[in-house]
């Protein structure tokens, strides 16, 4: 199962997040729901890095956390709110339609 985490802060803004496991939906090459999960993650994490200005990340095997930094401007700061939310939006869309392969879980920083 996929485990995904978004971290924020009291007000309800993404401060970050952590997608770890595999899905299991299928063999390896042909799940649907990793490689899913996968492109939407990898795309949020290139906006971040070519419109918000940051790599702020630790890749490995079936696992990638990303922190945002409290250095941004407000310009990269609503960039960055924007790709999160809707990187959140498509992980939960998946989450509805495979929920027994990905779960998502929510935590205040």
């Amino acid at each position: 199962m996929i485990r995904a985490v978004i971290y924020h802060d009291t007000h309800g803004k993404i401060k970050g997040f952590r997608v770890e496991g595999h899905a299991g939906y299928s063999a390896a090459g042909q799940d649907i729901v990793c490689s899913a999960v996968s492109a939407i993650v990898f795309t949020a994490l290139g906006g971040l890095d070519e419109l918000a200005g940051f790599k702020n990340y630790t890749e490995q095997d079936g696992f990638i956390e990303c922190y945002v930094p409290d250095s941004l401007g407000e310009t990269e700061s609503y960039i960055t709110d924007v790709i999160l939310k809707t990187m959140e939006i498509g992980l939960r869309q998946i989450e509805a339609d495979y929920g027994e392969y990905i779960r998502i879980r929510y935590e205040e920083v």
